[in-house]
């Protein structure tokens, strides 16, 4: 039933994911979709992790915008994952930037409503706290909290986190 439900939430984020497939090219041929292009890139960019999140959380429903995040400007991402709660407003990363690995765990555990322990309750969620929540759960692998991570490994943790919607759903 698991592996049934894995294949059916990395099927979901290629449904997404495959949205941001570009404009025809001038030859009249289509670029490779962005989940083909993100998942060969050496390195995932700030962008790319808020964008993914906005698309996961578009077809959750749990944003409800009328731009579609293929669409949407760097700024635009930003200000879409504040409101949602997933990020926090005082982050000022440039979208070029490498995604690093606590910044992917805090919006991880924020999109999974991960609940923090007393002393977290009290001073809030940190990224620290967050990315070794996300290791012990399994949802990323261990290593440098401030390690940036790949386009894959974003597209593997994206995975985890709709096999894990899929299944509070069904329960």
């Amino acid at each position: 039933m698991r592996r049934m439900l894995g294949m059916t939430a990395l099927g979901l984020v290629s449904l997404a994911l495959s949205q941001l497939v570009g404009q025809n090219l001038p030859d009249g041929s289509e670029p490779a979709p962005y989940t083909l292009e993100l998942s060969r890139q050496g390195t995932a960019t700030v962008a790319d992790g808020y964008r993914v999140f906005v698309m996961l959380a578009q077809e959750h429903g749990r944003i409800d915008s009328e731009i579609p995040a293929v669409n949407m400007e760097f700024n635009q991402l930003r200000h879409t994952l504040i409101s949602a709660g997933l990020i926090s407003r005082s982050w000022c990363f440039h979208p070029s930037a490498g995604l690093e690995r606590d910044v992917l765990a805090y919006m991880t555990a924020s999109y999974l409503n991960v609940r923090p322990g007393l002393l977290t309750s009290l001073l809030g969620m940190t990224r620290r706290y967050a990315y070794r929540e996300m290791q012990f759960r399994r949802f990323m692998k261990s290593g440098q909290p401030h390690q940036i991570v790949s386009g894959a490994e974003l597209l593997s943790v994206m995975t985890r986190v709709a096999i894990e919607v899929s299944d509070d759903a069904d329960n």
